[in-house]
């Protein structure tokens, strides 16, 4: 069980706590992280989700995560980091990025905190979660933009995401 809090729209908890899938089931907005993992030749590290995931398997996308409760967004990014992909990093290495996006479907409501770390590792060196993931891969960031302004069905990202690796391309490493 996964327990998560339910917030308002500004991410501010309402004092509703819940599992995960109920909050799923009822379409409740809750906070996730997603952290843009960046290397010195601005690659981004994307991960390949599991084909056994509920959300858009076998696509590529973000180390990224929900928010339990009573955890800070900085400790559910590390966490997240540390689960999926097996690296231990401080908050110190981690940035705020982007603004906070509101993402909204069905049985999905969302707000989602964007984070970035730079990190130099070789893909070897990373240990991924393989209930999680089925692989991680290196992509340059133009790539990633031309296959979301294509709108790849590879990818978990749409159209209107494709602003945020644009900035990424002007952060100073």
């Amino acid at each position: 069980m996964e327990l998560i809090d339910i917030v308002d729209e500004h991410g501010k908890p309402t004092g509703i706590v819940l599992d995960k899938d109920e909050a799923h089931e009822k379409n409740l907005l809750h906070n996730e992280v997603g952290v843009f993992v960046i290397n010195k030749k601005r690659e981004i590290l994307l991960e390949k989700r599991s084909p056994n995931k509920k959300y858009s398997p076998n696509k590529w996308g973000l180390c990224a995560g929900h928010v339990d409760t009573g955890e800070t967004l900085i400790e559910a990014a590390i966490r997240e980091i540390k689960e999926e992909i097996g690296i231990d990093i401080n908050k110190s290495e981690l940035k705020s990025f982007g603004e906070i996006e509101k993402y909204e479907d069905s049985t999905n409501t969302h707000l989602t905190h964007f984070f970035y770390l730079i990190c130099d590792k070789d893909i070897s060196e990373f240990t991924i979660q393989l209930e999680e993931l089925s692989e991680v891969k290196w992509f340059n960031i133009d790539k990633i933009i031309r296959l979301i302004n294509e709108e790849s069905t590879t990818t978990v990202f749409k159209k209107n995401r494709s602003y945020l690796f644009e900035e990424l391309k002007n952060i100073t490493l």
